[in-house]
């Protein structure tokens, strides 16, 4: 993967040396994700005051996807397939996954086989749906203690 869309992709400005919070939110159809951050607007307020840019991976194209993840120096996301373009990642990139305390730990593997710096904040579902791990509430208080070291 690396081998054929890394040099496919450039630097277009130092937008895209950005901190990336990965929106799941599906406001644009009439699909109800079951697999979800419940607080998901506080999340990304907090997010968007300390820099970082709010990305609907399914918005923009996949070339897109790849030079966002090669330049960014930070992505904060919930568990899903946006995190496979972990693999487009500088080494040192930071990674924060929110995920389900039930959940494998697939991206884990990849930011340690790309040399990441993987952190997780692991949290129960509140409700689950099958196959989909449920939704999960993510405290501000963790994410904040994360990104603070």
């Amino acid at each position: 993967l690396k081998n054929v869309f890394l040099k496919q992709t450039t630097v277009i400005n130092d937008k895209h040396k950005s901190k990336v919070y990965i929106d799941r939110s599906e406001i644009a159809n009439n699909y109800q994700p079951q697999r979800l951050v419940s607080n998901e607007d506080e999340v990304k307020e907090y997010l968007l005051k300390n820099d970082f840019i709010s990305v609907k991976l399914h918005d923009i194209e996949f070339k897109e996807q790849v030079n966002l993840f090669k330049n960014a120096e930070c992505i904060v996301g919930l568990h899903g397939a946006g995190l496979a373009n972990l693999v487009f990642c500088k080494p040192g990139t930071r990674v924060i996954e929110l995920i389900n305390i039930t959940t494998a730990s697939m991206y884990e593997i990849i930011a340690k086989k790309n040399d990441l710096n993987y952190t997780s904040i692991d949290v129960e579902a509140k409700q689950s749906f099958p196959n989909q791990q449920g939704q999960i509430k993510i405290p501000v208080s963790s994410l904040n203690k994360i990104l603070e070291n």
